[in-house]
């Protein structure tokens, strides 16, 4: 089943097509590098580190429904966050489209995603809860955690992004919208932009780079592969990090191979 969202506009630049307006060029490393112009958006891509060594940019491309990024996110990611989350170790990018399709149709486009038409509903949520709070993941991580936590995501998001603090109203609104399907095709060119293409989800770059290493490292025990790829003074929060997430970090290492299987 295909559901039909308006889009606003269409742009390609006479060089490079883009697919999106020159203003989001910055918004993600992924569409900086597409559209050839990620020297230039290094200080809007990482513009509170301007410290002796630069954060780990630890890239969560995922589904809001996908059995193996809701895993990661609870026990992986927001764990080694809590962490690490007052020690400028780490910066985290998340985009929510995975393995979604969107085809132009008209004026607008129909996006398809992996696990039906309420993925695409809670993809887009996630991605207005994004830009509701300016890419800050002090705000929007505790609202994905809580949702994802939750045994259906979707109806979870207002009560999760109300206790946050946060407008319900406006993010449902920006769901709602043109707006929500702006910002859901940016996730799609973010991840078509991916190189080596996304084959399953979650998919995880480190500094914009993903290898089958840094995969299964991620999915295993990332806190420790964010502390040793981090080239500044180790913080405390980085002693005796070897498969510091605990039992997950040990459930998931004899089971790689049925997750790379994994259609997300």
């Amino acid at each position: 089943m295909e559901i039909k969202y308006l889009i606003l506009f269409f742009f390609c630049g006479s060089a490079l097509c883009c697919d999106i307006a020159p203003a989001y060029w910055c918004d993600t490393e992924a569409i900086a590098s597409q559209c050839g112009v990620l020297p230039a958006c290094s200080d809007r891509l990482y513009p509170s580190y301007a410290t002796e060594a630069d954060p780990v940019v630890v890239g969560v491309y995922f589904e809001c429904l996908c059995p193996d990024s809701i895993r990661f996110i609870t026990n992986m990611l927001f764990p080694t966050w809590v962490k690490l989350r007052t020690t400028g170790v780490m910066k985290i990018m998340m985009v929510p489209y995975g393995k979604a399709t969107m085809n132009r149709h008209g004026s607008g486009y129909n996006f398809t995603c992996q696990h039906g038409p309420q993925e695409c509903e809670g993809n887009i949520i996630e991605n207005c809860l994004l830009n509701e709070t300016n890419y800050d993941e002090a705000k929007y991580l505790p609202v994905i955690q809580c949702m994802e936590r939750s045994p259906q995501p979707v109806a979870a998001a207002e009560q999760c992004i109300t206790r946050s603090g946060l407008n319900w109203t406006n993010i449902n609104a920006c769901a709602s919208s043109v707006n929500g399907t702006m910002l859901m095709h940016k996730a799609g060119l973010a991840t078509a932009a991916l190189n080596p293409s996304l084959t399953w989800v979650p998919w995880i770059t480190i500094n914009g780079i993903h290898t089958d290493h840094i995969q299964s490292s991620a999915i295993t025990d990332l806190l420790t592969l964010v502390c040793e790829t981090y080239k500044g003074e180790k913080p405390r929060s980085c002693q005796h990090t070897k498969h510091g997430i605990g039992a997950y970090a040990r459930r998931q290492r004899f089971s790689n191979k049925l997750y790379f299987r994994s259609r997300g």
